[in-house]
């Protein structure tokens, strides 16, 4: 799958709450069109965009998402946080976001972010949202790319979804790499920028696979990478290859 160059982490992150549909519009009136996003589950199945396990980073709340019900989780602040101007932001869930892109055209890049042990209900609860999406919306699925660094994660998109790409997810890129991603099908993989490998990123580019870095907040950093051969980068601030320098 070809993405734009720049993907904004977690929308524009450096800018507005994380994950929020605040973050999200803002890269989009930014002029962006690929967003990445974390998809976890709460604790009655429904699908809600969200990074961290626990709640406390990014929210008034704490404890464990998952143990929180949807109608708890959106009484949560998840914009105070970052600033006194989000107040009130809320954790929005998968239904919403795939809704608001199917009308906006926006491409979403969906991490799979499942609490060990709770792999195959997450898969179904993105699994409902999507369905749910694709009959009630426009939303295309070449305007979806799964990716995750549980490869079970992986296998079941692909059992549930089999017609959106997926690309696995990792710090370093391991000798064997394109060995574990061929029984995922996955159309390539995403990476630490700081564990940059330029052999590796050569054997995984002849082979056809899509290389793309996280996170970079550099755009020196950004060129050195796409002269190595990296087709993305993910970045907080969407405007980041709008400046030949830091």
């Amino acid at each position: 799958m070809k993405t734009s160059p720049l993907i904004c982490h977690r929308g524009a992150s450096a800018l507005a709450p994380e994950n929020t549909m605040e973050a999200f519009e803002l890269a989009r009136q930014q002029g962006q069109h690929w967003l990445e996003m974390d998809v976890c589950m709460s604790a009655d199945g429904e699908a809600v965009i969200f990074h961290d396990d626990i709640l406390r980073r990014c929210t008034d709340g704490s404890g464990w998402l998952v143990n929180n019900s949807l109608a708890e989780l959106q009484q949560l602040d998840a914009g105070s946080w970052f600033s006194p101007q989000y107040a009130g932001a809320r954790i929005p869930t998968l239904i919403e976001v795939l809704e608001w892109a199917a009308i906006s055209g926006m491409c979403l890049n969906l991490e799979i972010k499942p609490v060990l042990g709770r792999e195959y209900e997450t898969a179904s609860a993105i699994s409902r949202a999507l369905e749910w999406a694709f009959e009630h919306t426009p939303l295309a699925t070449r305007q979806l790319l799964f990716s995750s660094f549980n490869p079970l994660s992986l296998a079941l998109a692909q059992q549930h979804h089999k017609d959106i790409e997926r690309a696995w997810l990792t710090d370093a890129i391991a000798a064997d790499a394109l060995e574990r991603i061929k029984p995922l099908e996955c159309e390539g993989l995403h990476f630490c920028a700081e564990l940059v490998d330029p052999a590796a990123i050569a054997k995984l580019k002849s082979s056809g696979l899509q290389v793309r870095c996280f996170t970079v907040n550099s755009a020196i950093q950004a060129q050195e990478l796409f002269e190595l051969g990296v087709d993305a980068i993910f970045s907080d601030f969407p405007t980041l290859l709008d400046h030949p320098a830091d």
